[in-house]
């Protein structure tokens, strides 16, 4: 072989190793001993498909900028629903996811008209109860309880406001009182009473007969 010859060869020899290391491939050009055999058009059928997965894997914006080597898919998330939960319902302070608790733990307690526990509840009993959990003691009778803070509007309500009815739909006769838990949207807004009927229970206050009996909403001050 002359000299020519050989520099071509080795100068050949080395283009292939430089291309078999320097690739990303996950296979090398040439089988290696500890690897199970494949002809040369194995390998450029394995390397092809494994292009072609990374190209659709990147087109369809999967696999993340910063772990593609790793292969770590990108999660997307959708953003939280833009609705009144996400922004009222989600208790202001402990204070006020305490208070809910505390009225929600009275749940299936039966009526009872001046009731204060487990045994029968009223109203405006289920009221100071609750609040009294966090040491705030509201007023006795829903009348008072319902000039207990600032009057706020059915738009603005949020979880721990205090709402109030009148069966006879006069705002100087309240007869009935709540406390709000959650807002889920403009027409669903839940809130916990003792009921004559069903006792201790969560209603939505846009129920036909709740929404015509309403008076008003008051924030206390906790």
């Amino acid at each position: 072989m002359t000299t020519f010859s050989k520099h071509s060869t080795l100068l050949l020899l080395g283009l292939l190793f430089l291309a078999a290391s320097c690739g990303k491939s996950s296979y090398s050009t040439f089988s290696k001993p500890e690897e199970t055999y494949r002809s040369a058009q194995e390998i450029a059928e394995l390397k092809k498909a494994e292009r072609q997965q990374r190209r659709m894997a990147k087109k369809s914006g999967f696999f993340s900028k910063t772990k593609k080597k790793e292969g770590l898919v990108k999660i997307k998330t959708k953003p939280a629903r833009n609705s009144r939960s996400s922004k009222d319902a989600v208790y202001s302070s402990k204070k006020v996811a305490t208070v809910i608790s505390t009225a929600r733990s009275y749940r299936g307690t039966p009526y009872k008209f001046g009731g204060t526990t487990r045994v029968g509840m009223d109203c405006s009993g289920l009221l100071c109860t609750s609040f009294q959990a966090i040491d705030v003691k509201l007023p006795r009778t829903s009348s008072e309880q319902s000039r207990y803070g600032p009057t706020v509007s059915t738009r603005e309500l949020r979880a721990g406001d205090l709402v109030f009815f009148s069966s006879t739909q006069s705002p100087s006769n309240i007869t009935h009182a709540g406390i709000i838990t959650e807002v889920v949207n403009d027409n669903e807004i839940y809130f916990i009473h003792s009921s004559t009927s069903l006792g201790v229970k969560e209603d939505n206050l846009f129920a036909p007969y709740y929404k015509k009996n309403f008076i008003k909403a008051v924030r206390p001050g906790i």
